[in-house]
């Protein structure tokens, strides 16, 4: 009985005919998370640098528009991320005196929430500040 089990041994150990998918079936999951893990980091990157886009073009307005005010700054904000499929940010816009010389202060922020399957779902807060001469 020992050599009818030995030659059913051998026979499957020449046979490699299904490793590959076994190999694959191992190493997929942890393949399939980070490339998601890396389409969620691109996402969030995106997300930065659109709000920053939209925070230097509301600064750009206010550098060469000294009448600019507070809506027409978020309005020039919140079209940039719409045109991005963002959402609306929070808006601050202050004219101060440094130095002898008008700067404007424009912050905006907003929140976006991340839902990762099997994980969690987390919130991140977006920020970006431009501070520039008014009417230079």
């Amino acid at each position: 009985m020992s050599t009818a089990i030995t030659r059913t041994l051998s026979r499957f150990r020449g046979d490699t005919a299904g490793a590959a998918v076994v190999e694959f079936a191992i190493v997929a999951n942890v393949f399939i998370a980070f490339v998601m893990g890396i389409v969620y980091v691109a996402i969030m990157l995106f997300n930065n640098a659109s709000l920053n886009w939209a925070v230097a073009d509301a600064a750009r307005l206010a550098s060469i528009n000294p009448a600019a005010t507070q809506s027409d700054i978020a309005a020039v904000i919140n079209t940039r991320l719409s045109s991005f499929g963002l959402s609306n940010a929070n808006v601050q816009f202050a004219i101060s005196t440094l130095n002898g010389l008008q700067t404007a202060h424009i912050g905006a922020n907003y929140q976006q929430s991340y839902t990762i399957p099997f994980v969690s779902t987390f919130h991140l807060t977006f920020n970006s500040d431009a501070y520039v001469p008014v009417g230079s």
